[in-house]
C-alpha cells in the first residue's frame, strides 16, 4: 500500500464517483479504478461496495480509509515542518471556526491573513463544536477557533480573547422582562439559540436546562433570533461583537447583563498536542488580534510568540 493508493481511495470516499475522484487526483479514471483494485487484491478485502447507482466504503473499508487520511495527513507534515523550519508561510492552512463566532471574524480575517501570507492556501471550515474537535483529532482541520469543551483531551488550547454577552429586548418587552440577570430570566420571553447558547461552565449556559427559553423556535443564527424578538416580542442574549451588526434604532434595545460570573465566553484556538506549524499558529493569532478590539483579547491572549515545542502554553481561562 503506496500513498498513492492512499490518496485515491480517500478521494473517492470524499466523492464518491471514480470520474471526480480521478479528475481530484489528476489521473484517468483507468488508473484511478486499477489502482484502488490492485490494493483491494493486496489486502484480500473489499474497501468499496460498488453498484450502478452507489459507491460506499464496507465497514472494513470505513477503518482503511481513515487511517489512510491519518497516513496522508501525516506526511503532509513533513512539508509544513520544512517550512516552518525555513521561515517560509506556504502550503495550506485549515482552519475550524463556530459558527456563532465566523460572522463577526471571518470577513476580516480572510482579507487580511490572505494580504500578509499570501502563499498560504486558506481554507475555512464553518462546523459545530463537536464537528469541529472531531475534524481536529482526524488531522482534517490544522487549527480550530471555538469556545472550549470540558473535554479536550490530546488538544492544546491557546486563549485568544473573552467576550461579554448583552440582552436584546423587543421594544414591547415590558419592566419586567428588562430586570434581566441570571437568577431572573422570565423564560416565557426568551428565544434560544440552538447552539450558541451552550457555554461550557459559564453563567448561560442554558443548553442544561430546558425549562428555560422559549422553544417554539430554536433558531440557528443570532440574525434570526432578532428578527424574532423584533416581530414577537421577548428577548435573547448576543454576543457583544453582533452590537455592531445592528440598526442604531436596535442598539437602544441592547441590556447589560448583571451577572455573577460575568456573563462572557471564552474563545480559543484549539490545535492538536503534536501540531508543530508554529508560524502558522503565531500568523492567525497575529490576524485576529489586529481585527479584535483591544479590550477583548487584552489580557487573555499571550503577548508574546507562542512556542510549540519548548514552552508549555498557558491555557489560564483568567489570563
Amino acid at each position: 500500500m503506496n500513498l498513492q493508493q492512499m490518496e485515491y481511495i480517500v478521494a473517492l470516499d470524499k466523492y464518491r464517483h471514480f470520474v471526480l475522484a480521478a479528475e481530484a487526483c489528476g489521473v484517468t479514471q483507468p488508473t484511478l479504478s486499477a489502482m484502488i483494485q490492485k490494493l483491494e487484491e493486496e489486502l484480500d478485502v473489499k474497501v468499496f461496495n460498488r453498484d450502478r447507482k452507489n459507491i460506499t466504503p464496507t465497514p472494513i473499508g470505513k477503518k482503511i480509509i481513515r487511517q489512510a487520511q491519518i497516513a496522508l495527513n501525516e506526511t503532509q507534515r513533513i512539508k509544513e515542518l520544512l517550512a516552518d523550519e525555513t521561515d517560509s508561510m506556504t502550503g495550506s492552512l485549515r482552519i475550524g471556526v463556530l459558527p456563532t463566532i465566523a460572522p463577526y471574524l471571518v470577513p476580516d480575517f480572510i482579507h487580511h491573513f490572505r494580504k500578509a501570507y499570501p502563499g498560504v492556501s486558506l481554507f475555512i471550515d464553518e462546523r459545530a463544536n463537536k464537528a469541529l474537535i472531531q475534524e481536529l483529532e482526524y488531522g482534517n482541520l490544522d487549527i480550530v477557533l471555538t469556545t472550549p469543551p470540558e473535554d479536550s483531551k490530546n488538544l492544546l488550547e491557546i486563549p485568544v480573547y473573552t467576550e461579554r454577552f448583552v440582552a436584546y429586548f423587543s421594544e414591547k418587552c415590558d419592566q419586567t422582562c428588562r430586570a434581566i440577570t441570571t437568577d431572573n430570566l422570565p423564560a416565557e420571553q426568551m428565544w434560544i439559540l440552538k447552539e450558541g447558547h451552550c457555554v461550557p461552565n459559564g453563567s448561560l449556559n442554558f443548553c442544561k436546562n430546558k425549562e428555560i427559553g422559549n422553544h417554539i423556535y430554536e433558531a440557528g443564527s443570532i440574525e434570526t433570533l432578532i428578527r424574532i424578538v423584533d416581530r414577537n416580542g421577548g428577548y435573547t442574549i448576543i454576543p457583544e461583537l453582533h452590537i455592531g451588526f445592528l440598526t442604531e434604532s436596535q442598539k437602544k434595545n441592547i441590556l447589560p447583563l448583571e451577572t455573577a460570573p460575568p456573563a462572557q465566553r471564552f474563545v480559543s484556538l484549539l490545535i492538536k498536542d503534536d501540531f508543530i506549524r508554529e508560524r502558522a499558529v503565531n500568523a492567525v493569532l497575529d490576524t485576529l488580534k489586529a481585527i479584535l478590539p483591544a479590550h477583548m483579547w487584552e489580557g487573555r491572549a499571550s503577548k508574546r510568540p507562542i512556542r510549540l515545542r519548548s514552552t508549555p502554553l498557558n491555557t489560564d481561562k483568567n489570563g
